[in-house]
């Protein structure tokens, strides 16, 4: 018997909430956002980014990772293509 979809999805999306890691979420039209996972139900995910907070409906979603350098690719400036390690939420100023 198969396990439960949802029980699978559910228990990833509960370890990112959790660990409270950046995230790439790309979408099915193609556009990639990042921040870090707060929530999520059923049909929507809840994503803390530099620009606020944004609900992503789970049927625009096509892949949830943690970001990652793709080895060899540069941008002009000589640097990887991703630099995750230097994303830093900013707060909100109170």
């Amino acid at each position: 018997m198969y396990a439960n979809v949802d029980d699978a999805q559910s228990a990833f999306l509960d370890a990112l909430v959790i660990e409270r890691k950046v995230v790439w979420v790309f979408l099915v039209n193609g556009i990639k956002l990042t921040g870090q996972l707060t929530s999520f139900d059923k049909r929507v995910l809840l994503l803390q980014s530099p620009t606020g907070l944004q609900t992503v409906f789970k049927s625009a979603v096509s892949t949830v990772c943690p970001p990652h350098v793709i080895e060899g690719r540069q941008s002009r400036d000589g640097r990887p293509v991703e630099q995750h390690e230097r994303f830093r939420l900013k707060r909100p100023q109170r």
